[in-house]
């Protein structure tokens, strides 16, 4: 009897422990987030220069468009697990198939209408088209510089470029071509 309590007890310890560290990891997810936003709404006001003002303006419009980006790529993630979980059942039928090949494309195309209609009519509204293009641009290079934080499996990501692209560090000077492979 007294070693059911003990592994009982030990059972509802190792329990709690689990429960605290998935708080713990949720929480600094969820800081880890709030930074990442906070950086980028930082680097793409610094990149386009934004005011006071137009900064009031622009991000809550451009906190909208993301938010329901991220609602539409939502579902299709959701779409895409359900998809696999029943793959591991039994193989697709092409119509299935052909259903979810139609979910992707759909998903794509209401994404690039809604940039559609927030960087033709809703930005446009509130700030001038100079600074949605270097908002378009701003964004592709957070999102890369992002990406280059992180080491890949290989290891580290190369430094240079060898071609004529931007490099990525922010300088906006395309990289020269590597004059040792000659």
């Amino acid at each position: 009897m007294k070693t059911k309590k003990i592994i009982l007890l030990f059972l509802f310890i190792f329990a709690g422990i689990n429960l605290l560290l998935f708080a713990q990891q949720d929480d600094k997810r969820k800081q880890a987030f709030e930074e990442f936003k906070e950086k980028r709404i930082a680097f793409i006001t610094k990149a386009m220069d934004l005011s006071n003002e137009e900064a009031k303006v622009f991000w809550p419009l451009c906190n909208e468009l993301e938010a329901k980006k991220f609602e539409l790529n939502r579902q299709l993630m959701k779409a895409m697990r359900d998809f696999n979980q029943h793959k591991k059942e039994e193989n697709h039928s092409e119509s299935e198939c052909k259903d979810f090949v139609n979910l992707c494309a759909d998903t794509k195309i209401k994404e690039a209408k809604l940039e559609q209609e927030y960087y033709t009519v809703k930005f446009p509204k509130v700030i001038p088209a100079k600074k949605i293009v270097l908002y378009i641009f701003a964004e592709q290079q957070f999102a890369r510089q992002m990406l280059d934080q992180y080491p890949t499996e290989r290891g580290p990501r190369p430094e240079g470029r060898p071609d004529n692209r931007p490099d990525r560090s922010g300088s906006g000077q395309p990289n020269k071509p590597d004059d040792k492979k000659k």
